[in-house]
């Protein structure tokens, strides 16, 4: 057996060192959802007897104790997948020639062809120093000395104690002698510098197989020990994980043995295997078994409470981390130093980069621009009645209708009188009556000219006041930053700002092919998943739930309504978001900010800053794709619970979809197939509606599925 992964405690074979601390309750709570048995295992994933194993120990004058699974556990799955992270950081170092994910199976290989050559020699365990001289032979690693070290580095940065055994083993008398005794292709005073840094002393004894040139494995090593003590074996008590390794062999030789049971962690998907190195490392993560967050806030799972469900960020952390690195990348191709982040959509992505380019030292300015539809579209739009009608229209649903100039800084109170003078009920409360308000914008645009001219130009002064206090409209390139699909305000703002096209460059998530027109072309603007609709699978996908999206691409604080001065700048009003449904969405994002934050910082320690120059968009996608397009009917309903879809005014929010009545679907099927494909009328989330429409037990699908299953029903009845 490799002494890289159990009997091999450094490192790194596939299947051993899967094991962290995990909660009973957590667990037990988990294993009820998946309907499997569960089986309670203590901290570190290791049984530990606690006072029982205390004072079974104090009968003995020597403890020797297993290190890897047993004192330390890694935080990622697999010994091995701690070699993904030294690629990582070797190659920003340029240690290696390889990427990161060919280093593993390199460093993997180099490790056996050495333990070969030390057996020919009569050894049972190689040396780290051999296995690294073995990859600069072939040319794969051009330092070494430097090399070994980067993966102690990183063995350092990824073990933790299990504290149930390092509280036993402090409860020692004095005169007791405590040895680590490891299968570790790691020297001993690598090993001991581990130990002492989680917490077991600063002058740990250890007794490592790369310095005896035996193994637990051969059981040669016990052998070593009792010569090496000079002791009766009687009086020696080995803890350990491995079955074989720690307890038969050391039984073999006559020493004392206690078990600590370990679970094993789930296997690497093979899409995950199939992804990119980061993804590989977070899905590594988040499969080590851990303790349950303590004090998590309401809010932070999809589904809530009890179920085990995953916390927002699993869905959408590698998508915010992949998407910060285009922006930077993108920068860096065009040789863009300003780049703004517009409110809300680049609240989190901002917050990443931030930490990136800090790390590299990035020659970037980074801004959030506090900017939206209401403050930058509607003041622009004083040439096209049309569209500022149709705008307007949108704004007062639940409202008065005499609120409806509103985002034009009109008072109610102004517009009520000419409201009845056209023949409308100003106080009537509209519901969703978009024909009547639309009627009612158009008269005021058509009769009150100057009222509107004068309000829109106020506005447009605000605007331009604002962006002017934030650098916007200094000269030279600028790059925005922004969720995307139509590329709306990337347009707006040059029109505002009176900006030439080339001086103004937009960075999405995505662009619909509907975004490709004057002034927002490839030249322009560019996407991270897809850019005008290519790669069209890409696309497709998002079109099964874009609003799932500006749901994550969010902020604590409402949609910018306007600007107003103050203290010689201007600053941003956001708008109040109706309650209780603005309260909600706010604890849900700040569970996601809280929960992607501590993702992306834990994954910055595991990669000492090697980031990625990108995250393919495959690999980024990979956590949220199946929300996306085959949710599960307890997903929908709890996405459902989170208001969070806008209305232009940034004051309304609603929920993601619309449930069909069955009676409506039988009846109605290809008016009902129309309601589930077009938002925002319909299911901005056309799977996710799909899925609220169907009964038990029809299975989940997309809505490109059911239209297809429903077109074959007709044929089938004789239908057109």
């Amino acid at each position: 057996m490799s002494r890289l992964g159990k009997g091999g405690e450094n490192g790194v074979r596939e299947g051993a060192g899967d094991h962290g601390t995990g909660s009973d309750g957590a667990v037990k709570t988990a294993m009820r959802v998946l309907g499997t048995r569960f089986r309670a295992e203590s901290a570190g994933g290791a049984r530990v007897a606690g006072r029982g194993l205390a004072e079974r120990l104090a009968r003995y004058p020597v403890v020797s104790c297993d290190i890897f699974d047993t004192a330390l556990v890694r935080e990622l799955a697999r010994p091995a997948d701690v070699l993904l992270a030294v690629g990582a950081r070797a190659r920003a170092c340029g240690l290696i020639t390889c990427d990161a994910a060919a280093f593993r199976v390199f460093r993997l290989a180099a490790e056996d062809a050495a333990r070969e050559a030390a057996r020919d020699a009569g050894h049972d365990e190689v040396r780290i120093s051999e296995v690294y001289e073995y990859l600069a032979a072939q040319g794969l690693v051009s330092d070494p000395v430097a090399a070994a070290a980067l993966e102690f580095a990183t063995e350092r940065t990824v073990c933790r104690p299990v504290p149930a055994l390092r509280d036993t083993l402090a409860t020692l008398a004095p005169g007791q002698r405590l040895i680590f005794l490891s299968d570790s292709i790691l020297p001993g005073a690598w090993l001991a510098t581990l130990l002492a840094e989680n917490g077991f002393g600063g002058a740990c004894e250890v007794i490592s197989s790369a310095d005896a040139r035996r193994s637990k494995a051969s059981g040669r090593l016990f052998a070593w020990l009792l010569a090496h003590l000079g002791v009766a074996a009687r009086d020696i008590i080995h803890l350990g994980d491995n079955p074989v390794s720690d307890i038969a062999h050391a039984r073999a030789h006559g020493l004392a043995t206690h078990l600590l049971r370990h679970r094993a962690a789930p296997p690497e998907d093979e899409a995950v295997a199939a992804g990119d190195v980061t993804l590989r490392l977070l899905h590594s993560r988040r499969r080590a078994p851990r303790p349950a967050p303590v004090g998590r806030r309401a809010g932070g799972d999809i589904g809530g409470g009890e179920g085990g469900e995953k916390p927002l960020a699993y869905y959408i952390s590698l998508l915010m981390l992949g998407f910060a690195l285009f922006v930077l990348a993108e920068a860096r191709r065009l040789g863009i130093r300003r780049i703004y982040f517009t409110a809300r959509d680049g609240y989190l992505p901002l917050a990443i980069a931030r930490r990136i380019a800090a790390k590299r030292g990035d020659p970037v300015e980074l801004h959030y621009l506090e900017v939206s539809r209401q403050a930058i579209v509607l003041p622009g739009l004083g040439d096209d009645p049309k569209a500022l009608a149709e705008a307007l229209a949108h704004t007062v649903s639940g409202d008065r209708l005499a609120a409806i100039l509103a985002p034009l800084g009109v008072a109610a109170e102004t517009v009520a009188p000419l409201l009845a003078g056209l023949g409308f009920d100003p106080a009537r409360i509209v519901e969703d009556e978009v024909g009547l308000c639309l009627a009612a914008a158009e008269r005021l645009i058509a009769t009150q000219p100057a009222l509107i001219s004068a309000a829109l130009a106020a506005r447009r002064e605000a605007a331009l006041g604002y962006l002017a206090g934030e650098d916007f409209l200094a000269p030279g390139r600028r790059m925005i930053v922004d969720i995307g699909w139509h590329g709306s305000i990337q347009r707006h703002l040059a029109r505002l700002a009176g900006l030439a096209d080339e001086d103004l460059f937009g960075c999405y998530l995505g662009l619909f092919p509907a975004a490709l027109r004057r002034g927002l072309t490839p030249r322009t603007a560019s996407g991270y998943l897809f850019s005008f609709g290519h790669p069209e699978p890409l696309c497709d996908l998002i079109r099964e739930g874009p609003v799932l999206l500006e749901l994550f691409f969010s902020a604590p604080h409402g949609s910018v309504a306007h600007y107003v001065a103050a203290e010689g700048r201007f600053r941003a009003v956001h708008a109040i978001e109706q309650a209780p449904a603005g309260a909600i969405r706010a604890a849900f994002f700040a569970a996601l900010e809280r929960d992607c934050l501590a993702e992306i910082d834990a994954l910055a320690a595991l990669l000492d800053g090697a980031w990625p120059d990108q995250i393919d968009p495959a690999s980024a996608l990979f956590d949220i794709a199946g929300l996306l397009r085959r949710p599960n009917a307890r997903e929908v309903r709890a996405i459902n619970t989170i208001p969070f879809v806008h209305g232009i005014d940034g004051r309304r929010i609603s929920a993601a979809i619309n449930p069909l009545p069955l009676h409506e679907l039988l009846l109605r099927p290809l008016a009902s197939l129309q309601r589930l494909a077009t938002a925002p009328a319909g299911a901005p989330w056309r799977a996710g509606a799909v899925r609220a429409s169907l009964p038990w037990p029809l299975p989940d699908m997309t809505h490109a599925e059911f239209r297809h299953r429903v077109s074959q029903l007709r044929r089938l009845l004789g239908l057109r």
